[in-house]
């Protein structure tokens, strides 16, 4: 059966019922996003082994963001992890994510390196409040241009920028917060999935509106 070019987000109160989910969907997604909620949680050792068990792959969204040294150290204590997937704050700057990529380099590991663009809980208005700029699409082509030259894996960018960002083909893009139906939540720039694919995604990240329906594997099917 081909996989759906997806990443199923674990944001379950606990990893037990994280691990029923990675059981239950594995053999229709590409992988598994583990984020704060779920890594910092009990038992996420026993959740990272299921879902490399399945042969599933672990995109560890941890967001790194913090002076050189300490980002480099932190992908050091990761390393047995080896995760297929890491995210970092392209907004930290190209020695932070040039150490970044030196650090998986000298560790060995096959881990690619995401860029986090803007998230897609902010808009205009917080674009110009915090970067003074208030078109989006623009300071997300500069977070990326940046990512570019620094030599990341990917882009972590919301569906409404996959156009503006159609002619960096060399980095693998993937779209948090799609949508599978209408809802009103806590993410302002959203696309539907089949749209962001449509539009460039290389994967989509599918979480509570999928894990939280009557029935999770009808739906990927559908």
């Amino acid at each position: 059966m081909k996989k759906f070019k997806s990443f199923i987000a674990l944001d379950s109160k606990s990893n037990i019922e994280n691990l029923k989910i990675v059981k239950k969907l594995s053999p229709l997604v590409f992988g598994f996003k583990i984020g704060y909620r779920s890594f910092y949680n009990a038992n996420a050792d026993k959740l990272i082994k299921e879902i490399k068990k399945n042969k599933s792959k672990l995109f560890l969204d941890l967001k790194l963001h913090d002076i050189p040294n300490t980002v480099g150290s932190a992908i050091k204590s990761l390393s047995k992890i080896k995760p297929d997937f890491l995210t970092i704050h392209i907004s930290g700057g190209s020695s932070m994510l040039e150490q970044a990529v030196m650090t998986i380099k000298q560790q060995k590991l096959n881990t690619k390196l995401l860029g986090v663009t803007l998230l897609t809980s902010l808009d205009s208005k917080d674009s110009r409040t915090i970067y003074n700029e208030k078109d989006t699409q623009k300071l997300v082509k500069k977070f990326a241009t940046l990512a570019n030259k620094s030599k990341l894996d990917g882009l972590i960018c919301s569906g409404n920028d996959l156009t503006e960002l159609r002619n960096f083909k060399n980095l693998i893009k993937i779209t948090p917060g799609v949508k599978m139906f209408n809802r009103k939540d806590d993410q302002k720039r959203v696309a539907f999935v089949h749209e962001a694919i449509n539009l460039g995604a290389n994967f989509v990240v599918i979480g509570r509106e999928l894990i939280n329906s009557k029935d999770p594997v009808a739906l990927l099917k559908t």
